[in-house]
């Protein structure tokens, strides 16, 4: 008996594999965004065994939460090719093919994960939210073309600062929302709601920047009629905030909302045009990133649900992703990015605040230059903050926000559909 359980012993002292405890070590370091440690493992397991499917899929999982998009791809590739049955491989191209908006390819890599590993929560999740078509509730009933209304710059008189909004019609009423390609669908004021004669459908939490760790409170409901322009939906869900809004007129409306159409802010010009996508209607199913000829100088752009995230050189530090954000008053930057190529210095000054309230501790920089879509920026000084909790939500290294006062530079020609965003230069 002592023989046999020695056999066994033995047996199992030689199968273990050291590189996949490692990992194992590495994945909690990493489900607790302790990157520096994940990384540090993720490059001791592939040089010790550079063969090895799980050290490169682990490698592409910490490279694609630093904002590595592209390596991370290049890592997940390699794991497939050494083990064509690995799930969490073909969930990582997944993730890749989503946020590039290679939308079939990314349902098919989903599908695949969960069929080799149905048991994992994240193939699960995955599969579940995009492995099948998701009815949309809204319906355009206007014929689907082309459209242009106003721009309209707003200026708040408690706050002083400025934004741009359009003017439309929810139930009829007239209501004055700010564009805002940061936020996600159409956020409305109390008062706006009770105007449009909105009804509560079920209660909500609606999170931003800030550092109150609660939620903002508020409501779902669904109008009846939208209006904008020619550009008429039905059935469009929205969410009611529960608290006051300041400075942004009767609430926000994120650009994703129009992402049936091409979507052009001429700042400059102050006009807003939606233009048909080509070869589509909306309803149709998903597909894969489509250039037309006239997006062929657009910067590929990586999506993330209602998020843009656009590369963007900050001096010496590369390929950071950057928000684009139009409702954001400043451009800002991520304490972590600063500080690579930046003195920073609190700022007592500077207040910040977004859906989740005030940021408590702000910092500044020094001079730097934003390289983004072939041009250079420079900025004096820009404020900097924590961007952890973002980051930590979204999946993917958040390095800051390209906000309105370098954005209304430019003309932008947004395809939410593929991933693209063009810019123009406008007024200096």
């Amino acid at each position: 008996m002592k023989w046999i359980g020695w056999f066994f012993l033995t047996a199992a002292l030689c199968t273990a594999n050291p590189v996949d405890d490692a990992i194992a070590t590495g994945r909690k370091a990493l489900a607790n965004d302790g990157f520096a440690t994940a990384w540090r493992i993720a490059q001791q397991a592939l040089k010790d065994a550079p063969d090895s499917a799980a050290a490169h899929e682990f490698a592409g999982e910490v490279l694609f939460r630093q904002g590595d998009i592209a390596q991370a791809d290049a890592e997940f590739k390699i794991a497939v090719e050494w083990n064509p049955r690995l799930a969490a491989a073909w969930w990582g191209l997944g993730r890749v093919a989503e946020c590039t908006s290679m939308n079939k390819t990314a349902m098919d890599d989903y599908q695949r994960a969960y069929q080799l590993d149905p048991k994992d929560p994240r193939m699960q999740a995955a599969f579940a939210a995009r492995g099948r078509k998701q009815e949309p509730v809204e319906t355009l009933v206007s014929p689907y073309k082309a459209t242009e209304v106003p721009l309209q710059a707003f200026t708040s008189i408690a706050t002083h600062l400025r934004n741009y909004g359009v003017e439309l019609l929810l139930n009829g009423q007239r209501t004055r929302l700010v564009l805002d390609t940061g936020a996600a669908g159409i956020v409305l004021s109390h008062p706006a709601a009770e105007r449009a004669g909105l009804t509560r459908v079920a209660d909500a939490k609606l999170g931003g920047v800030g550092d109150n760790t609660k939620p903002t409170t508020g409501y779902r409901a669904i109008a009846d009629t939208f209006k904008l322009g020619e550009i008429e939906y039905h059935n469009v869900p929205l969410n009611v905030a529960d608290q006051s809004f300041v400075g942004i007129e009767d609430g926000l409306i994120g650009a994703n909302v129009l992402s049936d159409f091409v979507t052009t802010i001429d700042f400059g010009a102050g006009k807003l045009r939606l233009d048909p996508l080509p070869d589509f209607h909306p309803g149709d199913g998903v597909t894969d990133r489509v250039v037309t000829p006239q997006m062929e100088s657009a910067t590929r752009v990586y999506r993330f649900g209602h998020i843009l995230l656009v590369p963007v050189n900050v001096g010496a530090a590369k390929n950071r992703l950057f928000v684009l954000d139009t409702g954001a008053s400043s451009s800002l930057i991520s304490n972590e990015t600063a500080a690579l190529v930046s003195s920073l210095n609190r700022d007592g000054k500077t207040s910040l605040r977004g859906l989740s309230g005030r940021i408590g501790d702000v910092y500044q920089t020094g001079n730097l230059t934003l390289e983004f879509a072939g041009f250079q920026q420079r900025q004096v000084g820009m404020t900097a903050f924590d961007t952890w909790q973002l980051s930590h939500r979204l999946g993917t290294e958040i390095s800051g926000f390209l906000g309105l006062p370098v954005l209304d530079l430019f003309t932008l020609t947004i395809d939410y559909r593929d991933g693209l965003v063009k810019f123009e230069r406008g007024r200096q």
